[in-house]
């Protein structure tokens, strides 16, 4: 599979602009190795907040000496600096993880939010806003599209109002989904374009075969691969409606073989054509 990593920092001097809010890094990584570790109290960086989700795999945070294993579904919301430190752990493989690293005035009244809640490690919903943002904001960064510090603050206090509207209410969805449901989820939005079904989500959830696909639909309401397909629908017509790509180029960059086969799935579940999606018919 094709590896989405990578790290994008921003340095906007605009003090008038950051002061609100603004985004100092966003980055998806994965770790293999127990020599990953970051300390909260030894960090050069000076009063930033750090998100961290994690993707698939688990790590270890350890938050004024209490340790929290943060798996597939769960982020943590941190300050630079304070007393913690995150690492894999000789128990893990792997730790994938998305991050957004952010600062000013709003940042910082969102992580006291956070801390007076208690709550610093969270779990959330794969299809929650939160999550999609970040991803989001991911995309956009590596693309090149986040150009000015306007644009990046605009972006910061964004995803800190919908943290808030997360964070406040609680997500009945995910209070019905399991953890190997959740991974596999996870799974699916992460590699969609890639040439995956319900073998290789099953994989990512740890259980058979036979077991995830009667869990994953009972908690879920559907079969894992009307939910890959469900997320390829909703790229294709994303990439129709806001870009230029042929219909060909789009079938294979959401895990389609050729523009025949994504012709047939539009037609099926939505009645209408590539073309047709394209035309806003």
């Amino acid at each position: 599979m094709d590896k989405k990593t990578g790290a994008i920092a921003f340095r906007f001097t605009d003090q008038h602009v950051n002061h609100v809010a603004q985004i100092w890094s966003v980055g998806w990584d994965e770790q293999h190795s127990s020599l990953y570790n970051w300390s909260g109290t030894e960090r050069k960086d000076q009063e930033k907040y750090i998100f961290q989700y994690t993707l698939s795999g688990h790590g270890e945070i350890n938050i004024d000496g209490k340790i929290h294993q943060v798996k597939a579904g769960h982020a943590f919301i941190v300050s630079s600096p304070s007393n913690y430190h995150y690492y894999l752990p000789k128990d893990s493989v792997k730790w994938e993880f998305i991050y957004l690293t952010l600062y000013g005035n709003e940042a910082k009244r969102c992580w006291n939010f956070v801390k007076n809640s208690a709550n610093q490690v969270v779990r959330f919903h794969p299809e929650s806003t939160p999550i999609k943002l970040v991803k989001q904001i991911y995309d956009a960064a590596k693309e090149k599209k986040i150009t000015n510090a306007y644009e990046g603050s605009s972006i910061a206090y964004n995803f800190i109002m919908e943290l808030y509207v997360y964070l406040s209410n609680s997500d009945k969805l995910m209070e019905d989904w399991s953890e190997g449901v959740i991974s596999a989820a996870l799974f699916a939005r992460n590699y969609y374009q890639d040439d995956i079904g319900a073998e290789e989500m099953a994989d990512a959830s740890q259980l058979s075969k036979y077991h995830f696909t009667r869990t994953f639909k009972k908690e879920t309401g559907i079969t894992p691969i009307q939910y890959l397909t469900n997320i390829r629908l909703q790229k294709s017509i994303e990439l129709l409606q806001h870009t230029k790509y042929s219909v060909d180029e789009i079938a294979q960059l959401v895990g389609y073989k050729n523009a025949n086969y994504l012709n047939k799935v539009t037609r099926k579940l939505m009645g209408k054509s590539p073309g047709e999606i394209r035309q806003g018919k």
